[in-house]
């Protein structure tokens, strides 16, 4: 036998204030994103609102503001795409440095070798010249 007058009232105030609670970091979450600078599309905003993107989608109010927040944006360069490239720059100073390390380790060690030979050379003469004597 189901109930002919169920009482939903709580689950109606329930609904609306989670609804409620939703919004709020969903702007908490915008202002954020615009104060620190952070690139603001729908993925984005729903990993740091903690909210699906399909609310966003749905919730037309949200959606008119991430698409102007992500025109404003398409003029400003990244400041990840900034640090990217001197990060990238800053690699290559690296690597060619390390590779002119290499090269003078390289000579340092034909130099050793070379005095490392001629020094068993001389060691070679050295004993000859004592086993004649004994």
């Amino acid at each position: 036998m189901a109930n002919v007058n169920p009482n939903t009232k709580g689950l109606k105030t329930y609904a609306l204030q989670k609804k409620i609670n939703t919004k709020e970091r969903v702007d908490e979450a915008l202002k954020k994103m615009y104060k620190e600078n952070m690139r603001i599309n729908f993925n984005s905003v729903s990993k740091v609102a903690k909210v699906s993107k399909a609310f966003l989608y749905k919730e037309l109010e949200y959606r008119n503001k991430i698409e102007s927040f992500r025109k404003e944006q398409e003029g400003i360069k990244s400041l990840n795409h900034y640090k990217k490239s001197v990060s990238e720059t800053s690699k290559d100073v690296i690597i060619e440095a390390l590779k002119n390390k290499i090269s003078e380790l390289n000579q340092k060690i034909r130099e050793l070798e070379l005095e490392n030979k001629q020094l068993k050379e001389t060691r070679k003469v050295e004993l000859g010249n004592i086993y004649d004597k004994i």
